[in-house]
């Protein structure tokens, strides 16, 4: 069985943890992580060739496959932005343990 590792930008660290606290104690997920981020440059407003600046977090939340659209749904409802950037990368190789473990602690 694969893991999904759903990847969001979030504009702080709290934000990132108000987001990833949410998730598990629903059991959407059975961990996430927190990585600050040095900075993200993009255009803003869209098609203004304006470059636009930020700092803030990438919350990497652990999960299953059955869970991405839930997640996606409760991400979008708790983030701050109107458009946040959601992606996932699956994982394929998985110790058998870690995976009885990560399934224990997720609502099926």
């Amino acid at each position: 069985m694969k893991i999904i590792w759903i990847l969001v930008n979030c504009n702080s660290i709290t934000e990132a943890k108000k987001i990833g606290t949410a998730l598990l104690k629903k059991r959407l997920v059975s961990c996430f992580d927190i990585f600050e981020r040095a900075g993200a440059w993009y255009f803003w407003p869209p098609k203004s060739g304006k470059i636009e600046t930020s700092r803030g977090a990438l919350l990497i939340l652990e999960t299953l496959p059955a869970k991405v659209k839930k997640i996606g749904s409760e991400v979008r409802r708790l983030h701050s932005d109107a458009l946040p950037f959601i992606g996932t990368i699956e994982i394929g190789t998985i110790n058998s343990r870690y995976l009885r473990w990560m399934k224990g602690e997720m609502r099926k």
